[in-house]
């Protein structure tokens, strides 16, 4: 099982804390897809504008590519957002 974890308006939106996704590995990319099927409105991702840590290490120095295996925690959360 996979964990997305959600902060900030991601989860407001989501109107849950975590996503639990019950498959033993999954690309990046299908993040975004997972997401919108949570959210009612899902003009709220803005994948340019979002946080992915996977297992606590920033996305952006991982590869793209990259699988997300059972057990790894994606924390998600918008880089925009009030202070």
């Amino acid at each position: 099982m996979i964990t997305l974890k959600l902060l900030g308006s991601i989860k407001k939106y989501c109107g849950k804390e975590r996503i639990f996704v019950d498959e033993k590995e999954i690309m990046i990319s299908n993040i975004f897809s997972i997401l919108s099927k949570n959210m009612p409105d899902s003009r709220h991702i803005d994948a340019d504008n979002l946080l992915i840590l996977i297992n606590g290490v920033d996305l952006s120095i991982s590869d793209n590519g990259q699988k997300i295996r059972s057990g790894d925690i994606v924390t998600i959360a918008n880089l925009v957002h009030g202070g």
